[in-house]
C-alpha cells in the first residue's frame, strides 16, 4: 500500500513539474495494477463506507451486492469473472483502494488534457464557422424537409463549386478574421503582393484571398490525442467518452477534470454538453447555490458555441456573467455577437469592461481584433500599439503592427518588428516566410532564399507549404525568371490543389507565354475555386475582349 501511495505522489509531482508524458506513463502502470486486481471504481457514497473491507475474501458475494446496490451506476475496469488460479494470485497481491484508483484516473485525465490543451479563445476557428448555418429551434418550418418528397428525393447533390458559392454568399458580411496573428497567413502566407510588384496583366495577384488554415483547434487537439494514444497500454481501459455523464454529475472533485478531458482531449463536444446539462440539473435541485454555478454556465455556452448554436448559448453566458465577471465569459460573448454579425454590440460589451480594467491586455486585444474584422485598420493598429506598450512581449500585437507597416510600404519597419518576435523565441514557418518577403521588398536580397529555405524546412502542413511556394513565385517574378515562377506555382498546387490565387497567376503566365487555351482553363478553374474574386472575373473579361476563342 505504501508503494502505491508513493507512486501516486510521484505522479502528482511529475504533473506539477509539467512532465505530462512521464506522469501519464506512471498512471498507466497504476491503472494496469488496479485492472489486474479487479478494483471497483466510482462507487456511490453508500459503498464508500465498505471500501476498506477485503474484497478478495468473498468476491462473488461482493459482486452480487454491488450489482444490486449500485445498478448501472457502478463502473468497473476489467472482467468480472476470473479463473481460480488468478483469483488466488489476486488475493495474495496488494489491493489498491478505490479512492486511490479514482485519484490516479483523475490525474491521468488532467495530464492528458494539459498535453494537448489549446485555448479556443486564442485559436481562431472562423473558417469553420462559415461552413455551418445557424439553427433556430423556436422557428417552425413552413416547407417540407429536402428529400422528404418523392418529387425531390432523387435530385442530385450540388457540386463543390456550388456549395462554395453558397457559403461565400452567406458569409459576405462581417466575418471574424485572424489576419495579423502569427498563426494566420498575412503577410506572406496570404501572398498579397505589394503595389507595383505584380505581373503586368490586371489581376495577377489576388488581394482578397482568404486566409488558409492549418486546422482548427478542435481538430488539432483530436489529432494530437490520437497520436499520443498509440502505444498506450491502458487506452482500451480508458475510454471515458463511453461513460454515462449522469453518473459523475454529483462528484464535484471529479466532474471538472472529466469535462476538460472530454472537451479538450477527446474533442467530444456532444458528450461534454451532456455532462454540463447533467451538472446544471443537479445544481438546480440543490436548495443552496454553489460557487461553481457560473463556471458550468460558461462551459454550457462554450459547448453550444462549438456546436454552432449561438442563440442558445447567449442566455447561458449572460447568466454566467451576471454571477461572476470572468474574462473568458466576456470573450465568449464577444465571439458570439460576431458570429451573429453584430460587431457593434461586441464592441459595446468589451468597451464596458475596458472602462473598468483599462490596463488589461486581454480586452484590448479583443477590441483590436473586432476593429480589424470590421476593416477599421487605423483603429486596430492604434490598439495594437497600445497593447505593445502595455506588454512589450505580446507576439500578436507585434505581428499585427508588422503587418500594418508591410502593407503601408514600409518593409524595413515590419522587418524590425519581425526580428523582435524572432528574438523572443517564436520560431515558425509563417514568421520566416514573412521575414523573407520583408527582405525581398526591402532590398536585402541575400537573406531572401535562406529565410524561405528555413520556412520550407519548418512547414509541416500542406497549406503552409503551398503558401511558401506561392510567395517564392513572386521572388522569381521580381528577378524576371517566369519559368521558375511557373514551377513554384505548380508546386503550390501540388500541396494545395484548391489554391485559386495560384491558378489565377498561372493563367497570367500562360497568357504571357502565348498559351491562350491553357490560360482560359486556369481561369475557369480559379473561378470555380473563388467565384467572387474580382481579379479572376476581371481576367476572364479581359480574355473575352482581347482573345476570341
Amino acid at each position: 500500500m505504501a508503494t502505491l501511495e508513493l507512486d501516486y505522489f510521484r505522479a502528482v509531482s511529475l504533473y506539477r513539474r509539467r512532465s505530462y508524458d512521464q506522469c501519464a506513463e506512471l498512471c498507466n502502470a497504476l491503472l494496469q495494477a488496479g485492472h489486474d486486481n479487479n478494483v471497483q471504481m466510482f462507487a456511490t457514497k453508500e459503498g464508500g463506507e465498505q471500501e476498506e473491507q477485503p474484497q478478495q475474501q468473498q468476491p462473488q458475494q461482493a459482486e452480487t451486492e454491488g450489482s444490486r446496490r449500485f445498478g448501472s451506476n457502478l463502473q468497473r475496469i476489467g472482467p468480472r469473472q476470473q479463473p481460480q488460479s488468478q483469483q488466488k494470485a489476486v488475493a495474495a497481491s496488494i489491493m489498491m483502494p478505490t479512492w486511490l484508483m479514482e485519484g490516479v484516473w483523475q490525474l491521468k485525465m488532467r495530464a492528458l488534457t494539459q498535453r494537448v490543451y489549446l485555448d479556443d479563445l486564442e485559436v481562431d476557428d472562423a473558417g469553420e464557422e462559415q461552413a455551418h448555418e445557424e439553427v433556430e429551434f423556436e422557428r417552425i418550418a413552413t416547407a417540407a424537409r429536402p428529400g422528404s418528397s418523392i418529387k425531390t428525393a432523387f435530385q442530385p447533390r450540388p457540386s463543390t463549386s456550388q456549395r462554395l458559392a453558397q457559403r461565400s454568399s452567406r458569409g459576405a458580411g462581417m466575418a471574424h478574421s485572424s489576419d495579423g496573428r502569427l498563426n494566420s497567413s498575412r503577410p506572406g502566407s496570404a501572398a498579397v503582393a505589394r503595389p507595383g510588384t505584380s505581373l503586368s496583366r490586371p489581376g495577377s495577384s489576388l488581394g482578397a484571398r482568404p486566409a488558409s488554415r492549418c486546422g482548427t483547434a478542435s481538430r488539432v487537439r483530436a489529432t494530437s490525442a490520437a497520436a499520443f494514444n498509440v502505444g498506450d497500454a491502458t487506452s482500451k481501459l480508458y475510454q471515458a467518452s463511453r461513460l454515462n455523464p449522469t453518473i459523475y454529475a454529483e462528484r464535484e472533485t471529479l466532474v471538472k477534470a472529466l469535462f476538460q478531458f472530454l472537451y479538450y482531449h477527446e474533442a467530444d463536444v456532444q458528450k461534454a454538453h451532456s455532462l454540463c446539462q447533467a451538472v446544471l440539473e443537479v445544481q438546480r435541485q440543490r436548495p443552496i447555490a454553489t460557487g461553481t454555478d457560473w463556471w458550468w454556465q460558461q462551459q454550457m455556452g462554450r459547448c453550444l458555441l462549438a456546436l454552432h448554436y449561438p442563440r442558445r448559448a447567449e442566455p447561458c453566458l449572460q447568466q454566467s456573467l451576471a454571477a461572476f465577471p470572468h474574462p473568458d465569459t466576456y470573450l465568449l460573448l464577444s465571439r458570439l455577437y460576431q458570429r451573429l454579425k453584430q460587431p457593434e454590440r461586441a464592441l459595446v460589451l468589451i468597451g464596458e469592461v475596458v472602462d473598468l480594467r483599462p490596463f488589461d491586455v486581454t480586452y484590448r486585444l479583443e477590441q483590436a481584433r473586432i476593429h480589424q474584422a470590421m476593416e477599421r485598420q487605423e483603429d486596430s493598429q492604434q490598439l495594437y500599439r497600445l497593447v505593445a506598450r502595455l506588454q512589450p512581449i505580446n507576439v500578436e500585437a507585434l505581428a499585427s503592427i508588422a503587418v500594418g507597416y508591410f502593407y503601408d510600404n514600409n518593409p524595413e519597419l515590419a522587418l524590425m518588428y519581425y526580428r523582435r518576435i524572432l528574438s523572443l523565441g517564436a520560431h515558425s514557418a509563417e514568421l520566416y516566410c514573412n521575414i523573407a518577403l520583408c527582405c525581398l521588398y526591402g532590398g536585402q536580397i541575400d537573406l531572401v532564399l535562406p529565410c524561405f529555405q528555413r520556412a520550407l524546412a519548418m512547414a509541416t502542413q500542406p497549406e503552409q507549404k503551398a503558401d511558401i511556394w506561392y510567395n517564392l513565385s513572386f521572388v522569381a517574378v521580381t528577378s524576371g525568371d517566369f519559368n521558375l515562377a511557373r514551377r513554384c506555382l505548380q508546386l503550390c498546387l501540388t500541396s494545395d490543389a484548391r489554391n485559386g490565387a495560384a491558378l489565377n497567376n498561372l493563367a497570367v503566365l500562360a497568357a504571357q507565354g502565348g498559351d491562350i487555351m491553357g490560360a482560359k482553363s486556369y481561369l475557369n478553374a480559379a473561378k470555380d475555386m473563388m467565384p467572387d474574386a474580382e481579379e479572376v472575373t476581371g481576367n476572364l473579361q479581359f480574355m473575352d475582349l482581347h482573345y476570341k476563342l
